[in-house]
């Protein structure tokens, strides 16, 4: 059963239904896109330590469905990163709010440009946030194989109203 869906800061209790709902929407929004090697790469880097240390240095945010987290997003620095959304929530506006609350905390810290690295799945729900590709990079994996992903960068709006 679908709850409203609350919007909050994590805790490292929150680590393992983060790292549970990363490595599952990494197998199963990439696997028809990405080739076996890209998706270890990406299980790999999305690893306990790495989740936690950057939820720890920067700001990162859940979503949440009654008690189960269905999305994450952290904002190190000026860099958005892990977003998530687990499979079954997909394209129901949890990704826009999660990054909402992201921006906001940007705008806070006084980050005049935003900065991601974009799956290819992820391009256009990026770009409907204002963001633009900057460049297209291939990460060498194994088996002569590359990752395929887009640089992307959004300036934000200076606040000239406070003063």
């Amino acid at each position: 059963m679908r709850r409203e869906i609350l919007i909050r800061e994590f805790t490292e209790k929150d680590l393992e239904s983060v790292y549970g709902l990363i490595q599952n929407a990494v197998a199963i929004s990439y696997r028809d896109i990405y080739p076996e090697e890209a998706l270890d790469l990406y299980k790999e880097y999305h690893n306990r330590d790495n989740i936690l240390n950057d939820a720890t240095a920067g700001y990162c945010v859940v979503a949440e469905n009654g008690s189960e987290i269905v999305g994450t997003g952290t904002l190190l620095e000026g860099n958005v990163r892990r977003v998530y959304i687990n499979p079954s929530y997909q394209h129901t506006g949890i990704g826009k709010q999660l990054y909402n609350e992201m921006e906001k905390k940007a705008k806070v810290y006084n980050n005049a440009v935003l900065e991601l690295g974009a799956s290819l799945i992820a391009r256009r729900f990026w770009e409907s946030l204002g963001f633009t590709v900057i460049s297209e990079e291939f990460v060498p994996i194994k088996n002569d194989k590359k990752l395929q992903f887009y640089r992307m960068t959004k300036s934000l709006p200076v606040n000239d109203a406070e003063g």
